[in-house]
């Protein structure tokens, strides 16, 4: 690729990982080289397992536990966002290379709302990134600074939603 985009997924909707997903397995059809981090998730998921098999392995660097942030107390948020900033040092790193054509980050813009990743720095990293890199990012919400470096920013807006009605989430659908 000549040119590699910015690409934001956000909104309150179910889907944005799986977006990112979908575009895994459009780039492992066309050759691409992808790396692919995910932040604030640790719990399994049916599609690491296949996504693995395709020789594609989601780094997280979440490893002391699978607690989502608000279930933790105050000494594993420290330490959780110790290793999320270990995970965009290495996020960082890779925009700079120049052997890979795609990068995922999931839930990054997650990592930027709970304040473990600042916003300006993000902004800054991608900026300098490697022209021909694609870089997409998922999380809830964006912010002015990034959508104004971004290319395309798709929000993915809650209609209904049946877990609303106390449907757990159910293996090989939501997770």
């Amino acid at each position: 690729m000549e040119k590699g985009y910015i690409q934001i997924y956000c909104g309150e909707g179910k889907g944005k990982t799986s977006v990112l997903n979908g575009m895994v397995l459009r780039a492992l059809g066309a050759g691409k080289t992808i790396d692919y981090v995910r932040f604030l998730k640790n719990r399994p998921t049916s599609e690491n397992i296949i996504l693995e098999k395709l020789g594609i392995h989601i780094k997280s660097f979440y490893h002391f536990s699978t607690k989502f942030v608000w279930e933790m107390d105050p000494k594993e948020v420290e330490t959780f966002k110790h290793e999320t900033l270990q995970g965009y040092e290495y996020f960082k790193n890779q925009l700079k290379n120049e052997n890979l054509d795609i990068l995922l980050a999931d839930e990054i813009l997650g990592a930027v709302q709970n304040g473990f990743i600042n916003k300006h720095d993000l902004v800054e990293a991608l900026k300098n990134k490697s022209t021909h890199l694609e870089v997409a990012m998922s999380g809830r919400y964006s912010f002015p600074e990034l959508n104004q470096v971004a290319h395309l920013i798709s929000e993915i807006k809650p209609i209904k939603h049946y877990l609303d009605e106390g449907v757990i989430a159910r293996e090989g659908i939501e997770f």
